[in-house]
């Protein structure tokens, strides 16, 4: 496997630790994610964190056959695009393709889930469903001002709720998140 230890970033050649660490202070702020350059092909490539089985290392947003630093695709017929020759109405479909992708998540803080989990029993706030598998509970925590809308802040336990599955997947299906009551009273109207 390719390892690119370095890459361009405005012009200068930088190691993947600073690329890491430049991706690490974009977070949270309104500027455009940092935009790094491979030093063999000038294609676009994102710096991965080590651990596992590689070192930290760059990767190719798109693969390239023609770069000895990019990641090579794994089988050659994954490596053609696949055409869809059926209609959204077909029962069948083709995945399990892969696909490259780059995210960035918020951060959370595992200890106020769990003080929030313990405080409403493992139980749905909304529907009163707990269920326990193995000793694990199926539960989420959902923030009632959602973390992507008013950006790094503080956080209480008051601004905290356990939810189900279904009642956290419902209470995101607006812009606005659905609060406890109003999940209640939509389920109510469904039943």
């Amino acid at each position: 496997m390719p390892t690119a230890t370095e890459c361009f970033y405005r012009n200068e050649r930088i190691t993947v630790d600073r690329a890491l660490e430049l991706k690490r202070s974009n977070r949270g702020t309104h500027r455009s994610n940092p935009i790094f350059i491979c030093i063999e092909c000038g294609a676009t490539v994102r710096p991965h964190r080590g651990g596992g089985h590689a070192s930290a290392h760059f990767e190719h947003l798109v693969r390239n056959p023609d770069c000895s630093l990019s990641h090579r695709v794994r089988d050659g017929a994954k490596a053609k695009k696949l055409r869809a020759d059926y209609t959204l109405d077909d029962p069948k479909a083709i995945e399990g393709y892969e696909v490259d992708r780059q995210i960035t998540t918020l951060a959370r803080n595992a200890s106020i889930v769990v003080r929030c989990k313990e405080r409403d029993n493992h139980t749905c706030q909304a529907c009163g469903f707990k269920l326990q598998i193995d000793g694990l509970f199926v539960i989420e925590c959902h923030h009632k001002k959602p973390l992507a809308a008013n950006g790094i802040r503080e956080v209480s336990l008051d601004e905290l709720v356990c939810l189900c599955p279904t009642c956290h997947r419902i209470a995101h299906t607006r812009k606005e998140p659905f609060s406890v009551d109003e999940i209640k009273e939509l389920r109510k109207q469904r039943t």
